[in-house]
């Protein structure tokens, strides 16, 4: 079929033709009904906006002015006799302010008496009494601003006329400021700055309808009473209408009243201006249309054609494509030239980039997938404890080791409070200014908190803040490092540098007392056998004197390194040995001995003598723990590659909080104990690679175990 008789050929053209010739007729209907008062509207909106900033500006100056005159007032100079120093304050006045032109000083009676510049010195002691504004000023003892006046230099001027009070508040002088009209630039500029077309203009009136600024200067001071804008802006009124002039020409002009000065503000434009470029757009754009008409009929026959067979096939394929099936394309033989052949490439291209997006959207989400995998299980298998928190104190992410040591599944801890965990006050407090106090650096400290089983753990936190745009803290990221076992560490090495310090003045302190101690002995020994009657008291002394030599012998021991004579030793012997020492101790105190042991035990090298010594203190506690008697059950066996030794009686035990601190200096559960006996036998143990260990329960009894290392030699 030849594309001319093609019904869709002849239907787009047809509708084509007839929507064009729609448009146009629209447009000149719309243009002829609306430009015109669009185009008024646009000029109106140029002359409103004109008479607004021209009122703007001149509030501006006469707050200037009233700001000046307030000045002048309240000038101590213009209340002094000194001419020179009057003359001076005027002139600089009048040379500073951009809206003052000239200035003369009145007396109360009116003469003139100071003058600047110098074109008013004719006026000097002329009588101006009866000008307006000297008689406002002088009665209302206010400032007054005055309407446009004719004055003796034939100028038009504004006039400022300012009373000068004394301390009685009553009028000395008069101070009037002029602002000469056609020569002000400052003044001037206000109107001409302003562009309202090649014809439009503004002026300016005063409250007498007399022109205060006008383009034309020989119109200023021109009585425009009769003209009807003006009556309208002397009657306090703004607005906007359509006006004939003194020549009897149109014009739409906008007029502003201004209160301040019962002054008024037009700005007119004629009307011919306003409708010309409606005029000019009428002719244009019939010449356009019918131009546009036969180029529109003609590039539409010229693609309709083009358009029909291709948009059919794209019709089908842009269905198929909506219903996800992106393996269709128009094969390349089918693609014809121009925009339909263009735009049938560009669905092919869509169709290839849909797919290659879709392939790379799946990837990086893959890939987002096993990155969040990742950085979870890196944090996950972290050792530190991590976590964060929001303003609301809620848990917002937690780590595996973190929940482990709380006792919970991660997971499950997500939007729980940490308020309901067991943090110290330290830790309560930073969390609770956290918010506020926080630097973007953060901060680092110590925190203690109970895990899961009840236990105290120390760890050192890492606080770091995270930030919205601005720069508020919303988040709180907390990193924290298991410090415990450091924290037993410091509580060891400050334990050795109390041994060590202990040791040295032990060494010291024995040293001094041996030699004075042995002398009063023998003295004692003297005294006992020279007064046999007071041999009771004499006993009690040996005794003390004894007891004092113990603490000097275990200080000597404590301070003085111990030469360890290493033996082969059979450890239930040794511990036999030591009962059958202290047996008549026990016996008096009703304690026996029950022993359990393996057969064949292994050796333990070691010092006899040092190893007895420990003996010797334990069971010694242990029967004295026992004032009513009981048991003492010692236990010799393997365990785990060591000798196992345990001392257990049935004693009065010892509190926990006490317990911790066996083994101190100068601490012991004795009355009157020095508590250097364990502190000694610790040493020892140490010193033999074993190691002892304490457990009590109150009114049970105390139980000590000790673990030797068997080495085979």
């Amino acid at each position: 079929m030849k594309w001319f008789k093609s019904h869709t050929f002849w239907k787009i053209f047809t509708i084509n033709v007839l929507l064009i010739c729609t448009v146009l007729t629209l447009m000149f209907i719309v243009s002829r009904v609306m430009l015109p008062n669009i185009s008024q509207d646009q000029y109106r909106q140029v002359t409103d906006k004109t008479v607004k900033r021209m009122k703007e500006q001149i509030n501006v100056v006469i707050k200037d002015i009233w700001s000046l005159g307030d000045e002048v007032q309240q000038d101590p100079i213009f209340l002094s006799d000194d001419e020179q120093e009057i003359d001076k304050e005027l002139q600089k006045i009048v040379n500073i302010s951009p809206y003052i032109d000239s200035g003369t000083i009145f007396n109360v009676k009116g003469y003139v008496e100071h003058y600047y510049p110098n074109d008013l010195k004719n006026m000097k002691h002329v009588n101006l009494s009866k000008r307006k504004y000297f008689q406002e000023a002088l009665r209302t003892k206010k400032i007054y601003l005055s309407d446009v006046v004719s004055a003796d230099t034939k100028h038009y001027i504004v006039v400022m006329a300012i009373p000068i009070l004394d301390g009685q508040q009553n009028v000395k002088k008069v101070v009037n400021l002029a602002l000469r009209i056609e020569e002000n630039k400052s003044f001037q500029s206000i109107f001409q700055t302003f562009d309202i077309g090649e014809n439009g203009y503004t002026f300016i009136v005063d409250r007498n309808g007399r022109i205060i600024s006008h383009p034309e200067k020989q119109r200023i001071g021109e009585n425009a009473k009769k003209n009807e804008i003006v009556q309208k802006t002397m009657n306090h009124k703004s607005g906007y209408q359509r006006v004939v002039n003194t020549e009897g020409k149109h014009f739409f002009a906008s007029f502003e009243y201004i209160p301040v000065l019962d002054w008024g503000i037009v700005a007119e434009l004629p009307v011919e201006d306003i409708y010309r470029p409606y005029e000019m757009f009428e002719k244009t754009l019939w010449i356009v249309s019918g131009v546009t008409i036969l180029l529109l009929s003609f590039f539409t026959a010229l693609y309709a054609r083009q358009i029909v067979n291709p948009i059919h096939k794209l019709y089908e394929l842009a269905g198929q494509v909506a219903r996800g099936n992106f393996n269709q394309k128009i094969p390349e033989r089918e693609i014809e030239r121009g925009e339909i052949g263009i735009l049938s490439k560009q669905f092919n291209e869509m169709i290839s980039y849909i797919r290659h997006s879709k392939a790379n959207l799946q990837q990086k989400e893959n890939q987002l997938q096993e990155q969040k995998t990742f950085l979870r299980q890196v944090i996950d298998i972290n050792p530190s404890y991590i976590y964060a928190i929001n303003q609301k104190r809620e848990f917002i992410l937690v780590n595996e080791s973190f929940a482990m040591l709380l006792g919970e599944k991660s997971d499950d801890l997500i939007g729980r409070s940490i308020d309901k965990y067991q943090f110290n006050l330290q830790s309560d407090l930073l969390y609770k200014g956290a918010f506020s106090n926080c630097t973007q650096k953060g901060m680092v400290l110590e925190e203690q908190f109970k895990d899961s089983k009840g236990n105290r753990r120390w760890v050192e936190t890492a606080k770091l803040p995270i930030m919205n745009e601005k720069q508020e803290v919303i988040q709180m990221l907390c990193v924290s490092t298991d410090i415990t076992e450091r924290k037993k560490a410091e509580e060891k090495l400050r334990t050795s540098e109390k041994l060590a310090v202990v040791g040295e003045l032990a060494a010291g302190v024995a040293h001094e007392i041996k030699n004075p101690l042995t002398s009063l002995k023998g003295f004692v020994h003297l005294l006992k056998e020279q007064h046999p009657k007071d041999a009771l008291y004499i006993d009690i002394m040996e005794t003390e004197l004894e007891r004092m030599n113990g603490i000097v012998e275990e200080f000597l021991m404590l301070g003085k390194p111990q030469v360890m004579k290493v033996e082969s030793l059979n450890m239930q012997a040794l511990v036999q040995e030591v009962c059958s020492l202290l047996e008549p101790e026990a016996v008096e105190k009703e304690v026996a001995f029950i022993f359990e042991r393996d057969d064949q035990l292994p050796k333990v090298y070691g010092d006899k003598n040092q190893l007895k010594q420990v003996f010797i203190n334990i069971i010694k506690n242990s029967i004295e723990a026992m004032p009513e008697g009981g048991a003492i059950h010692i236990t010799i066996k393997v365990k785990e590659n060591h000798l196992w030794l345990q001392l257990a009686d049935e004693g009065q035990g010892i509190p926990p909080e006490r317990l911790t601190k066996i083994g101190e200096p100068f601490y012991s559960t004795k009355e009157k104990g020095t508590g250097l006996g364990l502190m000694v036998s610790y040493r020892i143990i140490k010193a033999h690679h074993a190691q002892m260990t304490f457990s009590s329960q109150l009114d049970k009894g105390t139980s000590v175990d000790i673990l030797f290392p068997i080495i085979k030699r």
